[in-house]
């Protein structure tokens, strides 16, 4: 895993590529140094946002998950669960890859009013929020933005 800051407010987390039989969250080493990080990064608990067409994946489940206006960019709707701890992250990152459009947020001051946010007008989560992460490139990017208050 490298970590670059790119600019002043914004972080790239690298993990190593896949190949044909290798997933760098698939794999628990890469897996665990990647949730620290993150967990790390911001206040808790995170929320971490899924875009869907349809209805919520199946590997949701897990979590108590509740659809909100806003969707992650290629997505038509999102679906958002809380991360209470690392230990929910790391299985959010597992059994969710590759992530082809799933963004997580540190939230501001609370859970509900980031939910407000991502409920209300296009960009109104942001106001909510210390920081976000888009995930890209089936998993292995990971673009943090400070949100400056």
């Amino acid at each position: 895993m490298q970590v670059s800051q790119v600019a002043y407010d914004r972080f790239r987390l690298e993990l190593p590529a896949a190949d044909a039989t290798w997933r760098p969250l698939a794999d628990p080493e890469t897996l665990a140094e990647t949730a620290a990080w993150l967990w790390d990064f911001g206040p808790k608990p995170l929320i971490a946002v899924v875009g869907v067409d349809k209805a919520a994946p199946s590997w949701l489940t897990p979590w108590k998950s509740r659809g909100v206006r806003f969707a992650p960019e290629g997505a038509s709707t999102g679906v958002a669960v809380v991360l209470a701890n690392r230990a929910d992250l790391e299985r959010f990152l597992s059994e969710g890859a590759p992530h082809e459009h799933t963004m997580l947020l540190w939230p501001r001051s609370s859970e509900s009013k980031t939910f407000e946010g991502l409920n209300g007008a296009p960009s109104a989560w942001l106001k909510t929020v210390d920081a976000h992460a888009s995930i890209q490139r089936a998993g292995e990017v990971f673009e943090v933005h400070s949100v400056q208050g």
